[in-house]
């Protein structure tokens, strides 16, 4: 996702399942491997050498190769989406039944890589313990464990109780109106009974390799992306018009926009989600956690909580973009900024656009790049949710599992918005200092909580969709 907030944390899928045999992944070294595990980590290699960056996006290539890796694996995939370099991919197995069907979904596209990685961003190294590449966590490697997983049941010809889809989609890191949305208004018939998704969205807080709390995304904040462009005399540097120019007045507009208030609001959802967050830590962190209410404590809040947590407590306002200019001693004719506003997940956006454009006032124009209004969030009282909650539970004896709302943006929003429950997931572990690379330099995983993710989600796939024997 495009938010320089999902840099944090709190917004990395990390909801994490671990298996028993025949599909369990040995921690200890001489333990019996997975032989799916070589299959899936070649797979995850090649599917990270495709660049899919977006834009421009070129997702075509890397629907192309899910399409033959699932060949090779007999089952046919279609490629679907009116831009030939920019497909999706789908593929469902049928059960016969009238069970609400389970979609596995990820987004084949992902943000560019700058000039800071140490390692070739589309190289999908393996080094020191890890894999590294552009998409290694945001989120190719979902998208090869729930491949695999489809490929598990194909290669059990176990009996399914529901109908499984595949769905992996373009566009998702500019906002999906070329992939998901697109699929969705004119290819309604892709999503016949589906009443589950699987996405991406969740975390969990990993301590070395012991998980303390899973957290199932089941909302998010909303996104507003907004186009700031002012316009100007140009001319020689050397004799600048009176306003400054076009740059001046953009800076002057971002200025104001910044000091928008955005006071912070506890909403419903994110209070339980902190309170059952708050209950497995013995820290000043938990117990803040635990007890937040309304009135909020905001010097407390401020001094003790991460700004991954507080994020979730305002709306939020990010200058990601800027551009203009080509000399130094020339004075454009036009900049323009780019801004990534994520609100509360039951704030409307128009409140917040009256208040941009205020305070932009006559200095920059405002162009509203994507809006989204308010949905309800999937609930948790699901067979699906209990489900995946036991297995985790199962895995960490002592861990705890809890609902979440997500500050990042997911494909999973157009879901609920048509009342289908979406869940955020990604069946991995991340430790702190390796979720900082989503959507920044050196992005990676370790490459046995990759082998472990496969497993897991083989596992919950199997026990949601199959058939008892």
């Amino acid at each position: 996702m495009r938010s320089s907030r999902r840099r944090l944390s709190i917004l990395f899928p990390t909801l994490f399942f671990f298996v028993v045999a025949p599909f369990y992944c040995g921690r200890a070294g001489g333990e019996q491997q997975d032989p799916f595990d070589r299959e899936a980590v070649d797979a995850f290699l090649s599917y990270l050498r495709i660049d899919t960056s977006n834009p421009p996006g070129n997702e075509s290539a890397g629907a192309r190769f899910l399409q033959s890796l699932f060949q090779r694996n007999g089952l046919n995939a279609t490629l679907v989406g009116s831009d030939p370099q920019r497909q999706s991919l789908y593929l469902r197995m049928a059960s016969g039944t009238n069970e609400k069907a389970l979609l596995l979904l990820h987004h084949i596209d992902v943000v560019p890589a700058g000039p800071d990685w140490t390692k070739p961003a589309f190289a999908a190294q393996q080094s020191g313990g890890y894999i590294w590449g552009r998409g290694a966590l945001d989120i190719k490697s979902l998208g090869i464990a729930e491949a695999f997983a489809m490929i598990d049941l194909k290669r059990r010809n176990v009996p399914l109780r529901r109908d499984v889809i595949y769905l992996a989609v373009a566009d998702e890191e500019m906002g999906g109106a070329h992939g998901c949305r697109e699929l969705m208004e004119k290819h309604p018939e892709l999503f016949q009974n589906v009443g589950y998704v699987l996405n991406e969205g969740g975390y969990n807080e990993t301590i070395v390799d012991y998980v303390t709390f899973w957290g199932i995304e089941v909302q998010q904040k909303l996104p507003l992306w907004i186009e700031l462009k002012a316009k100007g005399s140009g001319g020689h540097a050397a004799s600048p018009p009176d306003d400054g120019g076009a740059l001046a007045k953009l800076v002057r507009a971002l200025a104001a926009v910044e000091n928008i208030a955005t006071p912070y609001r506890l909403t419903e959802a994110v209070e339980k989600y902190f309170h059952e967050a708050g209950q497995g830590r013995p820290d000043e962190r938990g117990e803040v956690l635990r007890s937040i209410a309304a009135p909020l404590d905001v010097p407390k809040i401020e001094r003790v909580l991460s700004p991954a947590y507080r994020s979730l407590l305002r709306d939020t306002i990010a200058i990601t973009k800027i551009t203009g200019g080509t000399s130094v001693n020339a004075v454009p004719t036009s900049a323009i900024a780019d801004l990534d506003i994520r609100l509360l997940p039951d704030a409307a956006p128009d409140a917040m656009i009256a208040q941009v454009r205020a305070a932009a006032g006559k200095n920059a124009e405002v162009n509203v790049l994507l809006s989204t209004q308010p949905v309800a969030a999937s609930p948790a009282d699901t067979d699906l949710f209990r489900a995946m909650s036991a297995t985790m539970r199962k895995r960490e004896p002592r861990s705890r599992v809890g609902a979440i709302v997500g500050a990042g943006t997911t494909d999973s929003r157009f879901f609920r918005a048509r009342g289908i429950v979406a869940y955020g997931i990604a069946p991995f572990k991340v430790n702190y200092y390796d979720v900082g690379t989503v959507h920044a330099a050196d992005e990676r995983i370790r490459d046995r909580f990759f082998t472990e993710g496969v497993g897991l989600t083989r596992r919950i796939v199997s026990d949601f969709c199959t058939r008892p024997q």
